[in-house]
């Protein structure tokens, strides 16, 4: 926490690939028991043979079962590849161990791992700049026929998030909110804050909003939809009522962050 209670965040780099234009790169991925022992043993390979870790993951995937995922500086590997594979698999807590050398110019791209997951739910991403174009084609072709759209879009994806939680887990309707809140900050959407919730609505502030980042400054009115959308089809959800969803606020107007007054309608 930094002063006056503002918790401090840092950027988290997606392992998808790696730029060095003058060195020779590997990806490693291993699945392994004992991940903190085998780490060690691993990074302590590494630099022995004069191997310098750019980014990787760890992740659990069952009890007593983890997926490692490195890319790797080999600029200066002392002995061959081969060579690196068959000391790392001499470990018996190493169960396989698969390794990808294309490159691109420089570029090296995770094609070790797939599907991408996301709390155990299979995913995909767009780059902001991406999506914000598609969202500018679509107003362009379709003017206030893409409002609907986009709305529509997000109010089954928020109906849907609402279910897939209450199915999985028991929560009262605010903790739910928080969890799907916290869910948007750790898949890039936004920094969202309940300012205010109650039966009869909440009041949510989100800054950085994805949908809205392409237009920041750009525009004379409140842009958000799909996640306008989104937030309708959690509190229809979650109350089981009509909901009415206002953008009050947008940084695409200018306004500090983009601002939400809930309504369930009684």
């Amino acid at each position: 926490m930094e002063a006056g209670g503002v918790l401090r965040r840092y950027p988290k780099e997606l392992l998808c690939g790696e730029y060095h234009a003058n060195a020779k790169m590997i990806e490693l991925s291993l699945r392994v028991r004992n991940a903190p022992l085998v780490m060690r043993n691993v990074l302590g390979i590494f630099i022995e043979k004069g191997i310098k870790p750019l980014s990787g993951f760890i992740t659990q995937i069952e009890e007593n079962l983890f997926q490692i995922g490195f890319f790797l500086d080999i600029s200066n590997l002392k002995g061959e590849v081969d060579d690196l594979m068959k000391e790392i698999k001499s470990n018996e807590d190493v169960i396989d161990i698969i390794v990808s050398q294309e490159t691109f110019n420089g570029i090296i791209i995770d094609t070790l791992h797939f599907p991408l997951t996301a709390f155990d739910e299979k995913s995909f991403t767009f780059r902001v700049e991406t999506f914000g174009g598609i969202l500018k084609r679509l107003y362009d072709k379709f003017g206030t026929g893409a409002a609907v759209i986009l709305y529509e879009m997000g109010l089954t994806a928020g109906e849907s998030k609402v279910k897939s939680i209450i199915k999985k887990h028991r929560m009262d309707k605010l903790k739910i909110l928080k969890l799907i809140m916290a869910e948007r900050i750790a898949k890039g959407w936004c920094i969202p804050e309940i300012v205010d919730f109650s039966s009869k609505g909440a009041v949510i502030v989100c800054h950085e909003l994805f949908e809205c980042l392409h237009f920041k400054d750009k525009q004379d009115k409140s842009i958000s939809q799909f996640f306008r959308g989104y937030l309708a089809g959690i509190f229809r959800q979650l109350f089981n009522k009509e909901v009415s969803v206002t953008e009050v606020e947008c940084i695409a107007k200018g306004d500090p962050a983009c601002k939400y007054v809930i309504e369930v309608k009684s």
